[in-house]
């Protein structure tokens, strides 16, 4: 447990736009090496991205209330998707990555963005394989300072390990798993080494759904063990799943115990997502549970809203484990010229030992893209999330808080031939603050011009 204050430590002005570079160098070889693989191989393949270069300009760069600073930035982006499935070789890749320099410097160049991929190898098919996943993004160091790139770190979580899966008595099967992660945190001191193994013993009910009986046992070793403790956390439950036509239906039910200081904390463990196809253009997803869990965990199954932008994560609190309860729903709509996204999540965070630090979020974002013709398009967007602080354990005065943070933003974009596109669009962002948390809300606009490669998903995949 520790008092969230700003760390000095930041990379070295040289270092952040060397970092940035090699990351974009590494995404596009990957990209190029991908869609070499997609045009040679016949199988249905998902393969998109897209690069952009520009220019914007903001009124308040530093996100202060008062003696707002502009800025110019210059920057760079880098978006892919690639969804690939062979014999020996599955992948399910995205990435979304802008690297920003302040040309009047008002902090040093830096690349944000969010990276989720996992690749399966089959060592023997259809009985071992290999796994490698990875997520990287960012989050706020501070809960209540503005989130401007000093108070920002990059995170980073990685798995890999083997699956071996079985079959018997028909319909029966059996899968072993085991995992080696590593989580890491640029600034804060919760890098922790992970040891994860697992089983399923379950039974194909139909060609399309399936019950089984799930253990997981985790042991966490933290890098700096005077903030932090290790842990052990065990899970139990009961998994059912059926995919229909139109429905998608998991539900898991079970239990999980913690073991941290000599002393134990258990809870329940359950899941509901219903994935429903409403219409050929209407879909609706929806999820509701609770678990045990902890920040490193959280960040590597964060999942996006209905902008589906860039996001700083929440400030990490602690390395603890903490009760997760929440509540999710999306709905798209996707036509020929029209598409609309709009989604909302609940979620409250109890820390059984530390209830000093419980935080809860609730809030929502939609969007909405129309085509005026073949070339021209506009988007609309926005966002509303609040986070409530009862105890403000992090300031000099407790009490309750209350951080309220909108999101507005319009984008008009104009292709010119297969793949050029010029985009300029716009952002307002504020945030409102109540209760004691003794800081400064803010508010600013922001304006970018971007001219991109972005090639149309026909222009790239086999015939």
């Amino acid at each position: 447990m520790r008092r969230m204050e700003p760390r000095p430590m930041r990379l070295h002005r040289s270092v952040e736009p060397l970092f940035g570079l090699v990351i974009a160098a590494l995404s596009l070889a990957s990209l190029a090496k991908a869609e070499e693989t997609l045009i040679a191989n016949p199988q249905p393949n998902n393969f998109s991205y897209g690069a952009d270069v520009g220019v914007g300009v903001t009124d308040n760069v530093t996100l202060v209330p008062t003696d707002r600073v502009n800025q110019t930035i210059a920057t760079a982006d880098l978006d892919f998707s690639v969804q690939q499935a062979t014999r020996l070789l599955s992948a399910d890749l995205k990435g979304n990555f802008s690297y920003l320099d302040y040309l009047q410097d008002a902090y040093s160049a830096n690349l944000i963005g969010r990276f989720d991929g996992v690749a399966h190898a089959a060592l023997i098919p259809e009985r071992l394989t290999w796994t490698l996943q990875d997520d990287f993004g960012q989050g706020q160091v501070n809960a209540f300072t503005a989130p401007t790139p000093d108070n920002r770190e990059n995170i980073n979580y990685l798995s890999t390990g083997p699956n071996l899966w079985l079959r018997f008595a028909g319909t029966g099967f059996f899968e072993l798993s085991a995992r080696y992660a590593r989580s890491q945190y640029s600034i804060s001191p919760f890098d922790s080494n992970r040891v994860l193994g697992s089983f399923e013993l379950g039974d194909l009910l139909s060609a399309r759904s399936s019950i089984s009986l799930n253990g997981v046992t985790e042991h966490v070793l933290f890098e700096n063990t005077s903030i932090n403790t290790d842990f052990d956390r065990t899970s139990a439950y009961a998994h059912y799943e059926i995919s229909g036509a139109r429905t998608q239906l998991t539900a898991n039910l079970g239990g999980t115990e913690i073991t941290q200081n000599g002393s134990s904390t258990s809870g329940p463990l359950a899941k509901l997502q219903v994935d429903r196809k409403v219409s050929p253009a209407t879909r609706i997803i929806f999820s509701v549970g609770r678990e045990l869990t902890d920040a490193s965990t959280g960040f590597s199954t964060a999942q996006t809203g209905a902008i589906g932008a860039i996001s700083v994560t929440p400030a990490t609190v602690t390395a603890n484990s903490y009760t997760s309860d929440y509540a999710s729903v999306g709905w798209n709509y996707e036509r020929n010229r029209t598409t609309f996204g709009l989604s909302g999540r609940w979620e409250k965070d109890s820390y059984a030992q530390h209830p000093e630090l419980d935080v809860t979020r609730e809030g929502g974002e939609f969007s909405l893209a129309e085509k005026l013709t073949h070339a021209l398009s506009v988007q609309l967007l926005g966002s509303l999330y609040t986070t409530d602080y009862p105890h403000t354990y992090f300031v000099a005065t407790n009490g309750s808080s209350s951080i309220q943070d909108e999101r507005v933003g319009a984008a008009l974009t104009l292709r010119e031939g297969r793949a050029l596109v010029f985009r300029l669009r716009f952002d307002h962002i504020s945030r409102a603050v109540s209760g004691n948390a003794g800081v400064p809300g803010f508010h600013a606009n922001t304006v970018f011009l971007t001219v991109g490669y972005r090639p149309r998903p026909a222009d790239i995949t086999p015939d």
